[in-house]
């Protein structure tokens, strides 16, 4: 959302309320007004350093921290800070239903001491210190504040910065509890004043990190880039864990269960992925901004709060406390309230980067209409589609329920930065094989209100409209026309830049899987958790294509000249994979790059002349040990013309 603007003597701080005190008592130092509390009843106070006890930090760094720290969501002053208390080791902190995030007080200097319940709460232990500097040594101060310990809520603390700091500056921050438990050291860059002269951007785009598939190469590679912030696009947790296929990252829920299904089985998969320590060196160097796609809560999930692959009924408590656990555990500036409904809990928003870009996100989850075509795999993926699919009332934003659709034309339209980058969570372009729909879970099967958006962005002449997908774990660079069939690449409105998975598998794992099965003496592998589309839509354009004679021309081959099965099978895999990207190219001219053979993330930079695009893929993702990174694609977009121009493909 849009940072509030600050004149330099004043700061703005968040706080929570639980049964009328005060939730985070905040210090300044180098400014105007010191800090601010809201006490008991009508009275309001304030704290300049009001002897308050200083926490100082003992034993080894991290320790009590398991899942370290993270922020996210940086304005022009500020960010969402966050970690989680280990219980084990921090037995103090508060409980209670409400966690309220929106509540800003603004307070001067003149104000009053805290009360007495927030000064024994803080002295008692129940709120934790945080600490932001300019130095990583934490010598010089730019500010201090405490902020609860939510037992409530999984013993995370979050704490809004927005409105302390200044912009365009590296911040580093740090957690330490009453008894000395001090966390990671984090690092965030503020973000330029809203309508600021900004030269450049840099922002990591990543998405689909499937914990039991493989280790999270791409994730460091992309920690130790140079970046103003990271964008996720989804599925940063995966809810279905009945295959692993490396042994030492396979996950047991609570529950038992396959899927997840309680509080502790969503929290756990938090838990888990978030002691990675590549992820956890991602969230140490950079703000990350995210949204969710489907896996989240459960595999191609849609309104009412439906999760297909366990039932046809609506699980409103299954799908509050699968909010509830991603708002836990992501510094994301929004609200939530277990006593509203599901689908009151609101993600998307928007993000101003100076005078440059405006970064607007959007949830197409939890409000989308149900299938168009039938909820059955074969409905869905590689589909012979119907017509509901183009019917204008059929909405991946839920417009009916949420009016988001109607919020996102507005932000585009208002928008008065140069680039309008939208984190969209799945393919917008239209992608058929065969003269069938690949998947109709994503916009394809929301033809209707795709034509509605871009009749109506082309009609307000919106320029430098970038999309930043993810979802298909395939790489895809592609122009976005109002009309794909007739209109002419000059006519074109924007483009979509897709990232391949961080680590779930893609065609070329599926392909590489079935020739497995089909070679005897190949070794086997277990189904994925996160294939891209369903085994049984695979299974018949392997049909379609005649993969089968591929496979036995090759064991023909190998028995005459006395080669084993396991040396022919990449030779196979990839006149498959040729034979399918061949088909795709063919099908969809508007896709100008498409790769599903390999992992990674990708890089956007923006300046007020040209936005330039760059995918890079890493290898072996089953071997704990990183390969490096390579680029695999390079696009340059320049200003006021939806063109790609391919650098390196």
């Amino acid at each position: 959302m849009d940072s509030k603007e600050m004149d330099k003597g004043r700061r703005v701080f968040l706080k929570s309320l639980l049964t009328g005190s005060a939730l985070v008592v905040a210090q300044s130092f180098g400014g105007g007004l010191i800090s601010k509390v809201l006490a008991d009843g009508d009275t309001r106070s304030a704290i300049k350093a009001y002897d308050l006890p200083v926490f100082q930090p003992k034993g080894a760094v991290g320790k009590g921290f398991p899942q370290s720290i993270a922020a996210g969501d940086p304005t022009a002053t500020g960010a969402i800070l966050w970690t989680r208390v280990d219980p084990a080791e921090e037995k103090a902190g508060l409980s209670g239903d409400d966690f309220d995030m929106s509540l800003v007080q603004w307070l001067d200097s003149g104000s009053k001491p805290p009360n007495k319940a927030v000064r024994q709460a803080i002295e008692d232990g129940q709120f934790i210190m945080v600490e932001v500097s300019e130095v990583p040594t934490f010598n010089k101060l730019a500010m201090r504040c405490y902020t609860p310990i939510w037992n409530g809520f999984d013993h995370v603390a979050k704490v809004d910065l927005d409105g302390h700091l200044e912009s365009k500056k590296t911040y580093y921050y740090r957690f330490i509890t009453k008894s000395g438990l001090v966390s990671q050291t984090g690092r965030f860059k503020t973000l330029p004043s809203k309508g600021a002269h900004l030269p450049s951007v840099k922002i990591g785009q990543l998405t689909c990190q499937d914990y039991t598939n493989g280790y999270f190469h791409a994730v460091r590679n992309l920690a130790e880039e140079e970046l103003d912030f990271v964008v996720h696009l989804g599925d940063y947790i995966y809810a279905e864990v009945e295959y692993g296929t490396v042994a030492e990252r396979k996950i047991q829920l609570p529950s038992g269960a396959d899927h997840a299904f309680t509080i502790d089985d969503y929290r756990f998969l938090y838990q888990t992925i978030k002691s990675d320590k590549d992820l956890q060196l991602l969230h140490q160097n950079h703000a990350m901004v995210a949204i969710w796609d489907d896996h989240e809560f459960a595999n191609d999930t849609y309104y009412p709060a439906i999760a297909p692959d366990d039932s046809d009924q609506s699980n409103p408590g299954r799908r509050l406390i699968a909010n509830q656990a991603w708002f836990e555990y992501t510094p994301a500036r929004v609200h939530f309230d277990r006593k509203q409904k599901f689908s009151e809990f609101q993600i998307y928003r928007s993000i101003a980067i100076g005078d440059l870009a405006e970064l607007i996100l959007t949830d197409e989850r939890l409000y989308r209409d149900a299938p168009p075509c039938g909820s059955k795999s074969s409905d869905k993926f590689f589909a012979n589609g119907c017509d509901k699919m183009f019917d204008p009332n059929q909405s991946m934003f839920g417009n009916q329920v949420s009016k988001q659709r109607d919020w996102f034309l507005d932000r585009m339209q208002k928008s008065k930065n140069v680039w309008k980058i939208w984190a969209n969570g799945v393919q917008f372009t239209p992608m058929k094989i065969l003269g069938r729909y690949m998947n109709l879970d994503a916009w394809d099967g929301y033809s209707g209100e795709r034509k509605i958006i871009t009749s109506e962005l082309k009609k307000a002449g919106i320029k430098n409209w970038i999309i930043l997908t993810g979802d298909l774990h395939s790489y895809e660079a592609a122009i976005v026309k109002d009309d794909f069939k007739k209109d002419r690449d000059e006519e074109a409105l924007g483009v979509e830049f897709m990232v391949g998975s961080i680590n779930s598998a893609n065609y070329a794992d599926m392909a590489k899987d079935k020739v497995r099965g089909i070679l005897p003496m190949a070794k086997k592998r277990k189904s994925s958790n996160s294939y891209p589309i369903p085994e049984e839509a695979f299974d018949e354009i392997l049909s379609k294509i005649d993969a089968g004679k591929l496979i036995e021309d090759a064991q023909e081959k190998a028995k005459k000249n006395k080669i084993r099965e396991q040396d022919i099978m990449d030779d196979v895999i990839d006149k498959i994979l040729e034979k399918i990207f061949n088909l795709v190219s063919v099908e969809n001219p508007w896709l100008k790059l498409f790769n599903s053979t390999t992992y990674g993330y990708a890089v956007l930079e923006l300046s007020h002349n040209k936005a330039t695009w760059s995918a890079y893929s890493v290898e072996d993702i089953k071997s704990p040990t990183s390969t490096g990174k390579s680029l695999l694609f390079q696009c340059e977009v320049p200003r006021d013309q939806a063109e790609l121009r391919i650098l390196k493909d």
